[in-house]
């Protein structure tokens, strides 16, 4: 990796704008958002600390503010003529390469160890709790229970129904849900609460931690409801809705560089964004759209990540780019590389799909699969797969990832820098769904993770094909599914 030759770009990045800021007819001049967007790869693929970038950046501001003040007070030195004079525009020099470890992620040894004894857990369920508290009854659906150094929860889907007519119209109905009113006992007679997990996201209550934490060889829980019979969860493998011993793995070298990895991200990151069903005509993004906006850069952005070493000019990723720029009707890209068919099959699927003129009807009903499957260590982290659920006509896939807790580092178009992974799901019927992280709760060494699928399931799959690549290798996971429908 070359640092000096990241940043030395960066440089010459913003003072090519700056020169093209002094002449507006200048053609495809870089401006602060491309300087911006470059900024952020390079910190994404840690060939560039961010206060460095960020210097950069705000040298190229003051330096454009001070032209353009000068400019409308008519007097003193234009900012061409200070460019003349040999004045420099940005401050600063390439910095000397970090020292090995310097400006890098720390590492975080993952909670792999319950409070007192055993190992990690993760338990199927696929139960559904009735529950009625006053005039609100509704099921607490059980997808899967984890146990790890963090604590133990369950992952869940929740039907809540009230006469009450905002609940009626709307699907926000947290506040409702009687948390308090359900008691769990083990089997040595040990009682806990279920509570709202603290910190995350209360639109989201998917997550149900046990206080206290139970030990971690209890062999069940009882989950009872408010006025209601208790519901056993068994907490031994082999049971009906086992996934472990069912899952066929798969794994394959990747060796990616750092530079492909971050292409393949930021590209599955536009696929995601599209909008959903687009008419014909209607696919091209506006002018100043982020996807736009970053689109524009991604000529800089190879170039950069070239300059800086981790990208190599035979990659055939910038072609792949080029070709789903086309195919996205995304303009002024200037990726050098010419367009090609060679196209990762997930990337055809989603790009068909978009390319559709209606909608498919969907025929699938609001239920959840029981999952538990934990998947081969990815560059340092570990997923385990806790669940698929289909509500309000959205797909989602519930996960746990476990390693070091990463550097927070800003990503170009708002990729997840905290999952670095490439997540797709094939259902049955053969189409391929993108899994977007949606909504995280992050804690000591492990985040639980809402992927969201686009496009969203249409119908019950059988299995599904499991598909997470990093910069090493790929892992491919077959599971079957046996959908629960809450009533």
């Amino acid at each position: 990796m070359d640092r000096e030759g990241a940043e030395t770009y960066l440089r010459l990045l913003a003072e090519a704008a700056m020169r093209g800021s002094l002449t507006p007819a200048a053609a495809r001049a870089p401006n602060a958002s491309t300087i911006m967007v470059v900024g952020h790869a390079l910190t994404a693929v840690e060939a560039l600390d961010p206060v460095t970038a960020e210097e950069i950046l705000a040298d190229f501001r003051l330096a454009v503010t001070v032209r353009h003040l000068h400019s409308e007070a008519g007097q003193g030195v234009t900012a061409a003529q200070w460019l003349a004079q040999g004045r420099p525009v940005l401050r600063g020099k390439p910095r000397p390469s970090p020292s090995p470890g310097e400006g890098t992620a720390g590492e975080g040894a993952p909670g792999n160890a319950t409070p007192g004894e055993g190992a990690d857990r993760f338990i199927p369920v696929g139960l559904t709790v009735p529950f009625l508290a006053g005039a609100v009854s509704g099921e607490l659906c059980l997808m899967s229970f984890a146990q790890t150094g963090t604590g133990a929860r369950f992952i869940a889907a929740w039907q809540v129904h009230s006469p009450a007519l905002e609940v009626q119209l709307s699907h926000h109905y947290p506040g409702l849900i009687p948390f308090d009113e359900f008691t769990v006992t083990d089997d040595r007679g040990g009682r806990y609460k279920l509570d709202h997990t603290p910190g995350s996201d209360l639109a989201w209550p998917n997550m149900i931690r046990l206080n206290p934490a139970p030990p971690g060889n209890i062999r069940w829980l009882d989950v009872a409801p408010p006025y209601r019979p208790a519901v056993r969860v068994a907490l031994s493998r082999g049971g009906p809705h086992s996934s472990d011993d069912e899952t066929q793995v798969s794994v394959s070298d990747a060796a990616l560089s750092a530079g492909e990895h971050l292409l393949v991200m930021l590209a599955e990151r536009l696929l995601t964004g599209t909008p959903e069903f687009p008419r014909r005509g209607m696919l091209a993004a506006p002018p100043t759209s982020p996807r736009q906006v970053v689109a524009g850069g991604f000529g800089d952005i190879i170039a950069a990540l070239e300059a800086a070493d981790v990208l190599s000019p035979l990659s055939p990723v910038p072609a792949r780019l080029a070709t789903l720029c086309a195919s996205l009707d995304l303009t002024g890209h200037g990726i050098a590389a010419p367009p090609t068919l060679d196209l990762p099959e997930p990337w055809l699927s989603l790009l068909a799909h978009y390319q559709r003129r209606k909608p498919e009807p969907t025929q699938m009903r609001e239920g959840y699969a029981a999952l538990a499957a934990t998947l081969p260590e990815l560059d340092g982290i570990r997923v385990t797969l806790l669940g698929l659920q289909h509500a309000q006509g959205s797909s989602v896939l519930h996960v746990l990832a476990q390693g070091p807790a990463p550097e927070p580092r800003p990503g170009p178009l708002d990729i997840d820098l905290n999952f670095p992974l490439s997540f797709w799901l094939r259902e049955s019927g053969g189409r391929w769904h993108a899994a977007r992280p949606d909504r995280c709760h992050q804690g000591d060494g492990e985040s639980a993770i809402r992927l969201r699928l686009v496009p969203p399931l249409t119908r019950p799959a059988d299995w599904v094909e499991v598909q997470a690549g990093g910069r090493s290798a790929k892992v491919r996971a077959t599971l079957p599914l046996r959908w629960r429908y809450p009533s």
